[in-house]
Protein backbone atom coordinates (compact mmCIF):
# COMPACT_ATOMS: atom_id res chain seq x y z
CA UNK A 1 0.00 0.00 0.00
CA UNK A 2 0.97 3.62 -0.48
CA UNK A 3 2.74 5.47 2.32
CA UNK A 4 1.28 8.87 3.26
CA UNK A 5 3.29 11.24 5.44
CA UNK A 6 1.57 14.10 7.30
CA UNK A 7 3.51 17.16 8.42
CA UNK A 8 2.57 19.38 11.35
CA UNK A 9 4.49 22.36 12.75
CA UNK A 10 1.99 24.14 15.00
CA UNK A 11 -0.72 23.42 17.57
CA UNK A 12 -3.48 25.03 15.51
CA UNK A 13 -2.53 23.09 12.39
CA UNK A 14 -2.45 19.77 14.26
CA UNK A 15 -5.96 20.36 15.60
CA UNK A 16 -7.22 20.78 12.04
CA UNK A 17 -5.28 17.76 10.77
CA UNK A 18 -6.17 15.36 13.57
CA UNK A 19 -9.51 14.17 12.06
CA UNK A 20 -7.72 13.39 8.77
CA UNK A 21 -4.95 11.54 10.62
CA UNK A 22 -7.47 9.42 12.52
CA UNK A 23 -9.35 8.67 9.29
CA UNK A 24 -6.13 7.67 7.52
CA UNK A 25 -5.28 5.32 10.39
CA UNK A 26 -8.48 3.38 9.69
CA UNK A 27 -7.34 2.55 6.14
CA UNK A 28 -4.72 0.30 4.58
CA UNK A 29 -2.51 3.30 3.83
CA UNK A 30 0.82 3.30 5.61
CA UNK A 31 0.90 6.44 7.76
CA UNK A 32 3.78 8.50 9.13
CA UNK A 33 3.71 11.74 11.12
CA UNK A 34 6.50 14.34 11.03
CA UNK A 35 6.47 16.88 13.86
CA UNK A 36 8.43 20.13 13.92
CA UNK A 37 8.28 23.88 14.61
CA UNK A 38 6.15 25.15 17.47
CA UNK A 39 5.38 21.65 18.73
CA UNK A 40 8.95 21.45 20.02
CA UNK A 41 9.10 25.00 21.36
CA UNK A 42 8.61 25.63 25.09
CA UNK A 43 7.17 29.11 24.47
CA UNK A 44 4.38 27.51 22.40
CA UNK A 45 3.49 25.07 25.17
CA UNK A 46 5.60 22.13 23.90
CA UNK A 47 2.47 20.81 22.19
CA UNK A 48 4.12 17.62 20.98
CA UNK A 49 2.80 16.29 24.29
CA UNK A 50 -0.75 16.68 22.98
CA UNK A 51 0.08 14.44 20.01
CA UNK A 52 1.69 11.85 22.29
CA UNK A 53 -1.34 11.98 24.59
CA UNK A 54 -3.59 11.31 21.59
CA UNK A 55 -1.69 8.05 21.01
CA UNK A 56 -0.54 8.95 17.50
CA UNK A 57 2.87 7.50 16.66
CA UNK A 58 5.41 10.13 15.65
CA UNK A 59 7.81 8.96 12.94
CA UNK A 60 10.20 11.92 12.99
CA UNK A 61 10.83 15.03 15.09
CA UNK A 62 12.67 17.89 13.40
CA UNK A 63 13.82 20.50 15.91
CA UNK A 64 14.05 23.92 14.27
CA UNK A 65 14.01 26.15 17.34
CA UNK A 66 16.34 29.16 17.35
CA UNK A 67 17.12 31.82 19.96
CA UNK A 68 16.84 34.71 17.51
CA UNK A 69 13.83 36.95 16.90
CA UNK A 70 12.50 38.54 13.74
CA UNK A 71 12.64 37.52 10.10
CA UNK A 72 16.16 36.08 10.43
CA UNK A 73 14.89 33.61 13.02
CA UNK A 74 12.11 32.46 10.69
CA UNK A 75 14.55 32.03 7.80
CA UNK A 76 17.03 30.15 10.00
CA UNK A 77 14.32 27.91 11.43
CA UNK A 78 12.95 27.10 7.99
CA UNK A 79 16.46 26.38 6.68
CA UNK A 80 16.93 23.84 9.48
CA UNK A 81 13.56 22.33 8.58
CA UNK A 82 14.53 22.06 4.90
CA UNK A 83 17.61 20.04 5.83
CA UNK A 84 15.79 17.88 8.36
CA UNK A 85 12.81 17.19 6.13
CA UNK A 86 15.04 16.34 3.19
CA UNK A 87 16.84 13.81 5.40
CA UNK A 88 13.46 12.32 6.35
CA UNK A 89 12.50 12.00 2.66
CA UNK A 90 15.83 10.39 1.83
CA UNK A 91 15.40 7.80 4.54
CA UNK A 92 11.66 7.07 4.43
CA UNK A 93 10.56 7.95 0.88
CA UNK A 94 6.76 8.38 1.29
CA UNK A 95 4.47 8.16 -1.73
CA UNK A 96 2.65 11.36 -0.75
CA UNK A 97 3.12 14.20 1.76
CA UNK A 98 -0.02 15.82 3.16
CA UNK A 99 0.13 19.43 4.44
CA UNK A 100 -2.42 21.99 5.59
CA UNK A 101 -2.67 25.75 5.44
CA UNK A 102 -0.26 28.56 4.88
CA UNK A 103 2.45 28.68 7.54
CA UNK A 104 5.90 29.69 6.34
CA UNK A 105 7.51 26.33 7.11
CA UNK A 106 5.41 24.69 4.40
CA UNK A 107 7.70 26.27 1.80
CA UNK A 108 10.58 24.18 3.18
CA UNK A 109 8.45 21.02 3.27
CA UNK A 110 6.86 21.19 -0.16
CA UNK A 111 9.98 22.42 -1.96
CA UNK A 112 11.88 19.47 -0.49
CA UNK A 113 9.18 17.20 -1.92
CA UNK A 114 9.31 18.99 -5.26
CA UNK A 115 13.00 18.27 -5.79
CA UNK A 116 12.60 14.71 -4.51
CA UNK A 117 9.74 14.07 -7.00
CA UNK A 118 7.31 13.23 -4.20
CA UNK A 119 3.69 14.40 -4.67
CA UNK A 120 2.09 16.81 -2.21
CA UNK A 121 -1.57 17.05 -1.14
CA UNK A 122 -2.59 20.46 0.21
CA UNK A 123 -5.59 21.20 2.43
CA UNK A 124 -7.11 24.72 2.57
CA UNK A 125 -5.74 26.11 -0.68
CA UNK A 126 -7.45 28.76 -2.78
CA UNK A 127 -8.16 31.02 0.19
CA UNK A 128 -7.23 34.67 0.33
CA UNK A 129 -5.67 36.54 3.28
CA UNK A 130 -4.23 39.69 1.80
CA UNK A 131 -3.12 41.17 5.13
CA UNK A 132 -0.36 38.63 5.77
CA UNK A 133 2.51 36.90 3.99
CA UNK A 134 0.54 33.69 4.55
CA UNK A 135 -1.26 34.60 1.33
CA UNK A 136 1.86 34.24 -0.81
CA UNK A 137 2.90 31.08 1.04
CA UNK A 138 -0.48 29.45 0.46
CA UNK A 139 -0.49 30.19 -3.27
CA UNK A 140 3.12 29.02 -3.62
CA UNK A 141 2.20 25.74 -1.94
CA UNK A 142 -0.76 25.36 -4.31
CA UNK A 143 1.52 25.62 -7.33
CA UNK A 144 3.93 23.05 -5.89
CA UNK A 145 1.16 20.67 -4.77
CA UNK A 146 -0.38 17.87 -6.83
CA UNK A 147 -3.71 17.36 -5.03
CA UNK A 148 -5.92 20.09 -3.59
CA UNK A 149 -8.56 19.98 -0.86
CA UNK A 150 -10.19 23.44 -0.70
CA UNK A 151 -12.93 24.18 1.81
CA UNK A 152 -15.49 25.68 -0.56
CA UNK A 153 -16.50 25.75 -4.21
CA UNK A 154 -15.34 29.38 -4.45
CA UNK A 155 -11.86 28.39 -3.29
CA UNK A 156 -11.87 25.58 -5.85
CA UNK A 157 -12.54 28.14 -8.57
CA UNK A 158 -9.58 30.19 -7.33
CA UNK A 159 -7.33 27.12 -7.68
CA UNK A 160 -8.63 26.47 -11.18
CA UNK A 161 -7.82 30.08 -12.12
CA UNK A 162 -4.26 29.42 -10.95
CA UNK A 163 -3.97 26.82 -13.71
CA UNK A 164 -4.48 23.61 -11.73
CA UNK A 165 -6.23 20.63 -13.35
CA UNK A 166 -9.76 19.98 -12.12
CA UNK A 167 -9.30 16.24 -11.58
CA UNK A 168 -6.76 17.03 -8.88
CA UNK A 169 -9.25 19.08 -6.81
CA UNK A 170 -11.76 17.83 -4.23
CA UNK A 171 -13.95 20.31 -2.33
CA UNK A 172 -13.74 18.68 1.10
CA UNK A 173 -14.73 21.35 3.58
CA UNK A 174 -12.39 22.11 6.48
CA UNK A 175 -11.55 18.79 8.19
CA UNK A 176 -10.89 20.62 11.44
CA UNK A 177 -14.66 21.00 11.81
CA UNK A 178 -15.27 17.25 11.75
CA UNK A 179 -15.11 16.67 15.49
CA UNK A 180 -16.27 20.07 16.75
CA UNK A 181 -19.65 18.83 17.93
CA UNK A 182 -18.65 15.26 18.83
CA UNK A 183 -15.72 16.04 21.13
CA UNK A 184 -16.47 15.46 24.81
CA UNK A 185 -15.84 18.75 26.60
CA UNK A 186 -15.30 19.62 30.24
CA UNK A 187 -18.22 21.33 31.97
CA UNK A 188 -18.24 25.10 32.20
CA UNK A 189 -17.42 24.87 35.90
CA UNK A 190 -14.48 22.53 35.22
CA UNK A 191 -13.19 24.75 32.44
CA UNK A 192 -13.42 27.92 34.52
CA UNK A 193 -11.64 26.29 37.43
CA UNK A 194 -8.94 24.77 35.24
CA UNK A 195 -7.96 28.17 33.83
CA UNK A 196 -8.69 30.29 36.93
CA UNK A 197 -11.52 32.26 35.32
CA UNK A 198 -13.69 34.09 37.89
CA UNK A 199 -17.04 32.32 38.23
CA UNK A 200 -18.99 35.58 38.12
CA UNK A 201 -17.46 36.73 34.82
CA UNK A 202 -18.50 36.14 31.23
CA UNK A 203 -15.65 34.81 29.07
CA UNK A 204 -14.16 36.30 25.90
CA UNK A 205 -11.53 34.16 24.15
CA UNK A 206 -8.83 36.18 22.37
CA UNK A 207 -5.95 35.39 20.02
CA UNK A 208 -3.77 37.90 18.20
CA UNK A 209 -1.20 36.67 15.69
CA UNK A 210 1.45 38.81 14.08
CA UNK A 211 0.17 40.43 10.89
CA UNK A 212 3.62 39.94 9.22
CA UNK A 213 2.71 42.91 6.99
CA UNK A 214 2.53 46.26 8.77
CA UNK A 215 2.96 44.90 12.32
CA UNK A 216 0.11 46.99 13.76
CA UNK A 217 -0.53 44.33 16.41
CA UNK A 218 2.23 45.55 18.71
CA UNK A 219 2.97 46.23 22.37
CA UNK A 220 1.40 49.71 22.47
CA UNK A 221 -1.80 48.52 20.80
CA UNK A 222 -2.20 45.59 23.20
CA UNK A 223 -1.57 47.82 26.21
CA UNK A 224 -4.23 50.33 25.11
CA UNK A 225 -6.65 47.55 24.19
CA UNK A 226 -6.52 45.74 27.52
CA UNK A 227 -6.90 49.00 29.42
CA UNK A 228 -10.00 49.82 27.35
CA UNK A 229 -11.44 46.33 27.82
CA UNK A 230 -11.02 46.67 31.57
CA UNK A 231 -12.92 49.97 31.59
CA UNK A 232 -15.76 48.95 29.28
CA UNK A 233 -16.51 45.31 30.09
CA UNK A 234 -17.16 43.20 33.17
CA UNK A 235 -15.78 40.14 31.36
CA UNK A 236 -12.67 38.00 31.62
CA UNK A 237 -10.44 37.95 28.53
CA UNK A 238 -8.48 34.73 28.05
CA UNK A 239 -5.61 35.23 25.58
CA UNK A 240 -3.83 32.38 23.84
CA UNK A 241 -0.38 32.65 22.29
CA UNK A 242 0.49 34.01 18.89
CA UNK A 243 2.08 31.52 16.52
CA UNK A 244 5.81 31.59 15.91
CA UNK A 245 6.52 34.24 13.30
CA UNK A 246 7.88 37.74 12.88
CA UNK A 247 6.43 39.73 15.78
CA UNK A 248 4.84 36.71 17.47
CA UNK A 249 7.24 36.56 20.41
CA UNK A 250 6.72 40.27 21.17
CA UNK A 251 2.96 39.72 21.27
CA UNK A 252 3.31 36.80 23.66
CA UNK A 253 5.74 38.54 26.01
CA UNK A 254 3.52 41.62 26.07
CA UNK A 255 0.44 39.56 26.93
CA UNK A 256 2.31 37.76 29.72
CA UNK A 257 3.31 41.10 31.22
CA UNK A 258 -0.15 42.65 30.87
CA UNK A 259 -1.95 39.61 32.29
CA UNK A 260 0.13 39.98 35.45
CA UNK A 261 -0.98 43.62 35.82
CA UNK A 262 -4.67 43.35 34.89
CA UNK A 263 -7.15 41.11 36.68
CA UNK A 264 -9.53 41.13 33.72
CA UNK A 265 -7.21 39.09 31.49
CA UNK A 266 -5.06 35.98 31.60
CA UNK A 267 -2.67 34.29 29.19
CA UNK A 268 -2.11 30.63 28.33
CA UNK A 269 0.32 29.47 25.65
CA UNK A 270 -1.92 26.65 24.45
CA UNK A 271 -5.33 25.45 25.60
CA UNK A 272 -5.15 22.22 23.65
CA UNK A 273 -7.88 21.27 21.19
CA UNK A 274 -10.48 20.05 23.69
CA UNK A 275 -10.15 23.08 25.93
CA UNK A 276 -10.10 25.42 22.94
CA UNK A 277 -13.43 23.97 21.81
CA UNK A 278 -14.69 24.38 25.37
CA UNK A 279 -13.59 28.01 25.37
CA UNK A 280 -15.58 28.63 22.18
CA UNK A 281 -18.62 26.88 23.63
CA UNK A 282 -18.66 28.83 26.90
CA UNK A 283 -17.43 32.22 25.66
CA UNK A 284 -19.77 35.06 24.76
CA UNK A 285 -17.43 36.29 22.01
CA UNK A 286 -14.08 35.79 20.30
CA UNK A 287 -11.62 38.61 19.70
CA UNK A 288 -8.48 38.79 17.56
CA UNK A 289 -7.28 37.86 14.09
CA UNK A 290 -7.09 34.07 14.17
CA UNK A 291 -8.44 31.96 11.32
CA UNK A 292 -10.39 29.94 13.90
CA UNK A 293 -12.68 32.94 14.27
CA UNK A 294 -13.37 32.83 10.55
CA UNK A 295 -13.60 29.04 10.15
CA UNK A 296 -14.48 27.36 13.46
CA UNK A 297 -16.41 29.78 15.65
CA UNK A 298 -19.61 29.66 13.59
CA UNK A 299 -19.98 25.98 14.50
CA UNK A 300 -20.48 27.19 18.08
CA UNK A 301 -22.65 30.17 16.99
CA UNK A 302 -19.97 32.31 18.62
CA UNK A 303 -19.79 36.01 17.66
CA UNK A 304 -16.34 37.11 16.45
CA UNK A 305 -14.69 40.51 16.33
CA UNK A 306 -12.02 40.11 13.66
CA UNK A 307 -9.32 42.77 13.97
CA UNK A 308 -7.14 44.15 11.21
CA UNK A 309 -6.21 42.90 7.76
CA UNK A 310 -4.72 39.49 8.53
CA UNK A 311 -7.82 37.61 7.35
CA UNK A 312 -8.74 40.06 4.58
CA UNK A 313 -10.16 38.19 1.59
CA UNK A 314 -11.45 35.09 3.40
CA UNK A 315 -15.13 34.23 3.08
CA UNK A 316 -17.14 35.26 6.15
CA UNK A 317 -19.87 33.56 8.14
CA UNK A 318 -22.62 35.68 9.68
CA UNK A 319 -20.92 35.67 13.10
CA UNK A 320 -18.00 37.87 12.06
CA UNK A 321 -17.67 41.63 12.59
CA UNK A 322 -14.62 43.14 10.88
CA UNK A 323 -12.90 46.15 12.45
CA UNK A 324 -9.56 47.92 11.90
CA UNK A 325 -6.75 47.92 14.46
CA UNK A 326 -8.49 50.66 16.41
CA UNK A 327 -9.30 50.29 20.11
CA UNK A 328 -12.50 52.34 20.15
CA UNK A 329 -13.95 50.47 17.15
CA UNK A 330 -13.04 47.13 18.74
CA UNK A 331 -14.88 48.13 21.92
CA UNK A 332 -18.00 49.14 19.96
CA UNK A 333 -17.95 45.89 17.97
CA UNK A 334 -17.68 43.82 21.15
CA UNK A 335 -20.66 45.66 22.59
CA UNK A 336 -22.61 44.78 19.44
CA UNK A 337 -21.89 41.07 19.92
CA UNK A 338 -23.64 41.17 23.31
CA UNK A 339 -26.89 42.26 21.66
CA UNK A 340 -29.26 39.25 21.88
CA UNK A 341 -30.53 39.91 18.36
CA UNK A 342 -27.02 39.47 16.94
CA UNK A 343 -26.48 36.04 18.48
CA UNK A 344 -30.07 34.89 17.86
CA UNK A 345 -29.50 35.53 14.17
CA UNK A 346 -26.70 32.94 14.18
CA UNK A 347 -28.68 30.04 15.63
CA UNK A 348 -29.12 27.06 13.29
CA UNK A 349 -27.28 28.77 10.43
CA UNK A 350 -24.81 26.50 8.56
CA UNK A 351 -21.05 27.00 8.70
CA UNK A 352 -19.96 27.72 5.12
CA UNK A 353 -16.61 26.03 5.79
CA UNK A 354 -17.86 22.50 6.30
CA UNK A 355 -20.47 20.00 7.37
CA UNK A 356 -18.34 17.66 9.49
CA UNK A 357 -17.37 15.17 6.78
CA UNK A 358 -14.19 16.76 5.42
CA UNK A 359 -11.73 14.09 6.51
CA UNK A 360 -13.86 11.31 5.02
CA UNK A 361 -13.97 13.11 1.67
CA UNK A 362 -10.19 13.61 1.73
CA UNK A 363 -9.41 9.97 2.45
CA UNK A 364 -11.95 8.64 -0.07
CA UNK A 365 -10.48 10.91 -2.75
CA UNK A 366 -6.96 9.66 -1.96
CA UNK A 367 -8.17 6.08 -2.34
CA UNK A 368 -9.47 6.74 -5.83
CA UNK A 369 -6.77 8.89 -7.44
CA UNK A 370 -4.49 7.77 -10.28
CA UNK A 371 -1.17 7.63 -8.44
CA UNK A 372 0.77 7.11 -11.66
CA UNK A 373 -0.44 10.45 -13.06
CA UNK A 374 0.21 12.57 -9.97
CA UNK A 375 3.74 13.80 -10.41
CA UNK A 376 3.39 15.11 -14.00
CA UNK A 377 1.48 18.40 -13.68
CA UNK A 378 -0.04 20.25 -16.62
CA UNK A 379 -1.15 23.87 -16.55
CA UNK A 380 -4.61 24.80 -17.83
CA UNK A 381 -4.18 28.56 -18.23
Amino acid sequence: MKKIAVFTGARSEYGLLKPVILELMKTDFKFELIVSGGHLDKSQGYTINEIIKDGILITAEIDTTVDDLGFHAINTSNAKLQIGFSEYLQKNRPDLVLVLGDRSELISVVSSCLFASIPVAHISGGEVTEGATDNQVRHAVTKMAHIHFPATEIYKQNILRMGEEEWRICVSGEPGLDDVLSTILPSKEEFYERFSIPKNKELVIATFHSETIGQTINKQFLKELIEALEINFNSHFLFTAANLGVGGEEINQTLIELSQKHENCSFVASLGKVNYYAAQKYAIAMLGNSSSGIVEAMSFYLPVVNVGQRQEGRLRNLNCIDVPVNVSEIVEALKKTTNPDFKNNLENKPNIYGDGNGSKRIVEFLKGIDWNALIHKKSTF
